[in-house]
C-alpha cells in the first residue's frame, strides 16, 4: 500500500519546511521554495516501492525545487530520477540544458549533479527513483541525457506514463517475482524513450558542457588555484569531461584560462587609466610567476606588457608655499 503524506493538516506557516522535509525523505535532499508569489506549498505525495524502483505520485501547488552542491556534498545518494508530467508543466534545468515537459512527457535528472525544477500551479508528476547502476546497465550514456524532454507520443513515453499511472495506484498485489519483472519492464521503457535522444546529443552536449565550464572559469578567473581538478569538483564533472569539452576544438582548458587572463590584463592596460604595477595586475588575474606572465604576454601579443604601462606622473606638491 502506498504511503501518503499531505500538507493538509499542517499550519500554513510551517508547510514549506514540512514539504521540503517530505520531498527530501522521498527522493534526495532538496530545497523547495513556494512559487507564484505564494508563501506556502500545498501538496500530497504517495510513495510505494517496486523491486529496486520507488514510484511516487506528487500533486502540489507551484514551486521550484533545487538540488544544491552543498546537499550533494553532504550525501552519498546515487540515483536517477525520471519525472513524468501528467498535469501542468515542469521546466527541468541541469548541466546547462533546460527541458520543458508537459502532459505525458518525461525527462531524466541525475541526483549527483545540481539541477532545478520549476513547476506550475496545480501540477501532478509521477516520479521514478532508480539506482544509477540499474539505468546505466542498459544505457551507459544516461548521464549525457539529463534535462532533455521525451515528448508524449504514441511510443515509449506514452507506454511508460500509462504503465506507471497504473502501478502508482497499487503494487501490493504483485508477488516479488512479478514485481521484479515489472520493474525491469519499466526500466526498459525508460531506456527506449531516452534512447531516441542519443542521436545528435554528443555535439550539443559537448557545446553545453563547454559553456558551463567557460562560465565557471570566467567567474573565477582571478583565482590562482583554478585548475581542471577544481573546475571538475565545483561543477560535479569528471576531469576527463572537462578536458573533452575543449579538446574537440583543438584547445586545452588551461590554455583557454591563460588566454582569458592575458586578455583581461591587456584590456586593463589599454584603457590608459591603470595606475598600479604590473605585479599587482598579473597577481589580480591569477598569475603567480612574473617570468611566465611576461613570456606568455609577449608570445601572444608580440611585445612586452610594460610597453602598455602608462608612466606615472608625480603628484603635485601639497606643501604650503614658503613665500
Amino acid at each position: 500500500m502506498a504511503k501518503v503524506v499531505s500538507t493538509a493538516a499542517v499550519p500554513p506557516r510551517n508547510r514549506v519546511s514540512f514539504w521540503t522535509e517530505t520531498v527530501s525523505d522521498t527522493f534526495v535532499e532538496l530545497d523547495c521554495r513556494a512559487g507564484n508569489g505564494r508563501e506556502s506549498i500545498d501538496g500530497e505525495i504517495a510513495v510505494q516501492s517496486l523491486a529496486s524502483l520507488d514510484l511516487a505520485r506528487v500533486r502540489a501547488s507551484a514551486q521550484s525545487v533545487h538540488r544544491t552542491p552543498a546537499a550533494i556534498d553532504a550525501s552519498s545518494d546515487d540515483y536517477y530520477l525520471v519525472g513524468m508530467q501528467t498535469e501542468g508543466s515542469c521546466l527541468v534545468t541541469q548541466d546547462g540544458r533546460a527541458a520543458a515537459i508537459h502532459n505525458g512527457g518525461f525527462a531524466l535528472y541525475d541526483t549527483t549533479r545540481p539541477y532545478s525544477l520549476l513547476l506550475t500551479d496545480h501540477f501532478e508528476q509521477l516520479v521514478i527513483r532508480l539506482p544509477r547502476t540499474a539505468l546505466e546497465r542498459h544505457l551507459p550514456e544516461a548521464a549525457r541525457l539529463t534535462a532533455l524532454a521525451v515528448n508524449a507520443d504514441p511510443g515509449a513515453a506514452r507506454l511508460l506514463v500509462n504503465t506507471v499511472q497504473f502501478l502508482a495506484n497499487d503494487t501490493d498485489a504483485l508477488s516479488p517475482d512479478v514485481a521484479l519483472s515489472v520493474s525491469q519492464g519499466v526500466e526498459h521503457l525508460i531506456v527506449a524513450g531516452l534512447g531516441g535522444l542519443t542521436r545528435g546529443v554528443a555535439d550539443a552536449d559537448r557545446f553545453s558542457r563547454r559553456k558551463l565550464v567557460q562560465t565557471h572559469i570566467l567567474e573565477n578567473l582571478g583565482d590562482e588555484s583554478l585548475s581542471i581538478k577544481s573546475i571538475a569538483r565545483e561543477l560535479h564533472l569528471s576531469p576527463s569531461s572537462v578536458h573533452r569539452a575543449f579538446a574537440a576544438d583543438g584547445e586545452t582548458v588551461m590554455g583557454w584560462v591563460w588566454q582569458q587572463r592575458l586578455h583581461r590584463i591587456r584590456e586593463t592596460l589599454l584603457t590608459g587609466k591603470y595606475g598600479g604595477t604590473l605585479t599587482d595586475l598579473f597577481l589580480t588575474w591569477g598569475f603567480s610567476d612574473p617570468a611566465h606572465f611576461s613570456r606568455a604576454f609577449r608570445q601572444r601579443y608580440g611585445h612586452a606588457p610594460s610597453e602598455l604601462l602608462q608612466p606615472t606622473t608625480e603628484a603635485p606638491s601639497t606643501r604650503p608655499s614658503t613665500h
